[in-house]
């Protein structure tokens, strides 16, 4: 019988037999366990991590989903599921999506962190001004022209006020060098 293989890097490897059903059908709530404890057509967890249940493991999607680091989700529904139109699926069920919605959230928050992280990195490493100025004026924070609607204003108000949170020290830190500098 086909199962997923945990590999040595945290990956996973799905076989694409377990995505569909006996007609070719791409199952969707199915997939998980918790949708109803069905261990005959689960392959996956909604929690953040594995999980056992009755002797198998059931990876977590969520986080194959942020450890692959794919933003255009294209190679993510190519690897561990039966690929974009299967991904499609997922998306049109109200349940899925709002777990979905969760995670790309996270993983949007995982890039900007990396980046930022980098920008401070390359800030230690050499006197760079137009990176310094970026983040003195949390260039995170600049929007395009136009008038954002209310739902873009809600979400990036709440990813301005993690990612102000989380770097504030650093911020602080580089200002105080930058006027020592001076």
């Amino acid at each position: 019988m086909d199962k997923p293989i945990e590999n040595d890097d945290g990956t996973w490897t799905i076989p694409k037999s377990l995505l569909k059903d006996s007609y070719g059908r791409y199952y969707t709530q199915g997939l998980f366990l918790e949708h109803s404890y069905n261990t005959k057509t689960a392959v996956f967890t909604f929690d953040d991590n594995d999980k056992e249940y009755k002797g198998k493991t059931y990876p977590s999607l969520k986080k194959l989903y942020l450890h692959h680091e794919d933003p255009i989700e294209i190679d993510f529904a190519n690897t561990y599921l039966a690929g974009w139109d299967h991904w499609n699926r997922l998306l049109a069920n109200n349940i899925i999506r709002n777990h979905i919605d969760k995670w790309r959230e996270e993983l949007e928050l995982q890039v900007r962190s990396y980046a930022i992280k980098n920008v401070i990195d390359s800030l230690a490493t050499k006197d760079n001004f137009q990176a310094a100025k970026w983040l003195a004026s949390r260039g995170w924070e600049i929007r395009g022209a136009g008038r954002p609607s209310a739902d873009e204003i809600e979400h990036n108000k709440a990813m301005n006020q993690r990612i102000a949170e989380e770097y504030a020290d650093d911020i602080a830190v580089l200002k105080d060098y930058k006027e020592e500098k001076k």
